[in-house]
């Protein structure tokens, strides 16, 4: 890297795209990606397509708002978000659900954030590598297919991140050591696992020769998620234990995968998933130091037991996408002013060639990946998916003889729509479920949607096959109202 970095930006902005409309074009590559991600956010919620999480959160952050723990009934009866992982950025989120009690806030926080990301992004770009690159840096970030995935699987804490995690960055490329250095260390707050991000963090701040801001962000990294492993967590759960300790291996995990992988499958699966990733950016990320902030949570995930942690997909990629984007803008000025020193000196060579040839190719390449990602993305296939069935004008009809405050029983993804009324939990017509504590889900009352697989059931069948004999445990639930989709059991004795 070159030792002056407005030098190398100035090298970097030489010849690019007139930048006097810049900040418009990026108000309007902004405003369109969140229009599209409030859109299909909403459309999958009012389809009954958000799942799980969604409703832990919901859960979590409605107790919180009302003085509780961050109770979730989807994790067990009583049970504190908190004792299942420590994610205290959460309770920013409490002023909201005092204006809107409903799941879909955090469903439009979590577009604004990526968003927001996204601007900040855009403006620091176009100050450092022109109006041209910006753009396409910002549409690669926007477009990606990590981040499409994250806007579109339910909401999680890691999208309250983005914005600090952009700010960060920004701070790191303008050399604001001290500035990086707080909102790096303010990214604990969002995960316990943020460590692995903020280490490689610390690891650039070490390429960089800030040795002693290094070493000390390492060192509160891994203190902070010791003490929330170790201390926080267990202290909030039940059990007294931190249920992911165990998560590194290979394993069998229920309903994703039919058979273990061997135990070199994972690591090879996410390697091809942080190639995908570098491609969005021509591989210009990787001249950056900054893309150790890449290389921690990847190579972390690489040894995990869940098979969802080694793909493209979820919300795992979203905070490594946007660090490999900060990386594109750190390392795009010296890989410019690199090429244009060999053309100056004729230098013949294969590495001059090479060199050469990946400035020329580099931002076709993240145009094309961006451009590619828009239809293969999960965006517009949420967008042209099928139209909710009778479920969807079943549901409040249907359970309006439940009294508030019941606990309820539910097809997962009808979960985050009874939630405001209903202690929620998770149900299947399995002996052996139980919830996250061993417990079984004995809910007085049971939600069951006959146009859903749900998560484990291959067929919409298993429905029908429980009401022809509704008895789970020994407990008898009796039939309270049936429609054409939607279900109400409730239970005997």
């Amino acid at each position: 890297m070159p030792a002056d970095p407005e030098r190398s930006a100035r090298a970097g902005r030489a010849r690019t795209w007139p930048d006097e409309h810049c900040t418009a074009l990026l108000a309007l590559l902004c405003a369109a990606a969140l229009a599209a991600y409030v859109t299909v956010s909403l459309l999958k919620y009012a389809r009954l397509g958000d799942g799980m999480d969604l409703t832990i959160f919901d859960q979590a952050i409605r107790s919180l708002a009302h003085g509780g723990p961050g109770s979730t009934t989807m994790k067990s009866p009583g049970m504190s978000v908190f004792g299942d992982h420590w994610h205290p950025i959460i309770a920013a989120l409490v002023p909201f659900y005092w204006v809107w009690d409903d799941p879909r806030v955090l469903l439009v926080v979590q577009a604004l954030c990526v968003v927001w990301a996204g601007w900040v992004l855009g403006r620091l770009a176009r100050r450092r590598v022109g109006a041209g690159p910006a753009l396409v840096v910002t549409a690669a970030w926007l477009c990606g297919i990590g981040v499409q995935s994250a806007v579109t699987f339910d909401f999680h804490e890691v999208a309250l991140g983005a914005p600090l995690l952009a700010h960060a960055l920004g701070a790191f490329c303008r050399g604001r050591w001290g500035r990086f250095w707080a909102l790096a260390a303010s990214l604990l707050l969002v995960k316990e696992d943020m460590c692995f991000l903020v280490g490689g963090l610390a690891i650039a701040l070490l390429v960089r020769r800030r040795v002693r801001a290094g070493l000390a962000l390492g060192v509160l990294a891994v203190t902070w998620t010791a003490v929330a492993v170790l201390v926080v967590v267990p202290r909030f759960n039940p059990h007294h234990v931190y249920a992911y300790l165990g998560s590194l291996g290979t394993v069998t995990v229920q309903g994703v995968q039919p058979a273990a992988h061997p135990a070199w499958y994972g690591p090879l699966a996410t390697l091809g998933t942080a190639a995908v990733l570098l491609a969005a950016t021509g591989f210009v990320a990787a001249r950056s130091a900054l893309v150790w902030g890449f290389i921690g949570p990847l190579a972390v995930r690489a040894a995990s037991k869940n098979p969802q942690h080694w793909t493209a997909g979820f919300h795992y990629n979203l905070l490594p996408m946007l660090v490999l984007c900060f990386a594109f803008v750190d390392a795009w000025p010296a890989l410019v002013e690199r090429a244009a020193a060999l053309r100056a000196r004729g230098a013949v060579g294969a590495r001059a060639r090479a060199v050469r040839v990946w400035r020329a190719l580099a931002l076709p390449v993240v145009v094309a990946v961006a451009l590619v990602s828009v239809p293969t993305g999960s965006v517009l296939h949420d967008l042209a998916g099928r139209p909710c069935g009778a479920a969807c004008a079943e549901l409040d009809e249907a359970t309006a003889m439940i009294p508030d405050g019941s606990w309820v029983g539910a097809d997962v993804y009808l979960t985050n729509h009874l939630s405001r009324r209903f202690e929620v939990s998770q149900w299947r017509p399995a002996d052996g479920y139980l919830d996250d504590l061993g417990e079984p889900v004995d809910a007085a009352w049971l939600v069951l949607n006959r146009e859903t697989t749900s998560y484990e059931n291959e067929s919409t069948g298993w429905v029908q096959a429980f009401l022809d004999d509704p008895v789970v445990r020994g407990a008898h639930y009796r039939v309270r109202w049936s429609g054409e989709a939607i279900v109400v059991l409730e239970r005997e004795g």
